[in-house]
């Protein structure tokens, strides 16, 4: 990884995105299907799960 700040920021954006994805998906299980909540908490687990995937493709990109 080409230098330490750039690898602390991305493990910084990587466990916001777990954070919001679990969040998300957890709060998902627990709302009415039909409440606008549950749509809030899909969408927030979707932006979780690629905010997690961007992250990983990034550090593979920057190892080289």
């Amino acid at each position: 990884m080409p230098g330490d700040a750039l690898g602390e920021s991305l493990k910084g954006f990587l466990r916001i995105g777990v954070f919001v994805g679990v969040g998300g998906v957890v709060l998902a299980l627990f709302q009415p299907r039909e409440s606008p909540e549950f749509v809030l908490s899909v969408c927030s687990g979707i932006i979780g799960l690629l905010l997690v995937v961007g992250i990983v493709v990034l550090h593979r990109y920057f190892s080289r």
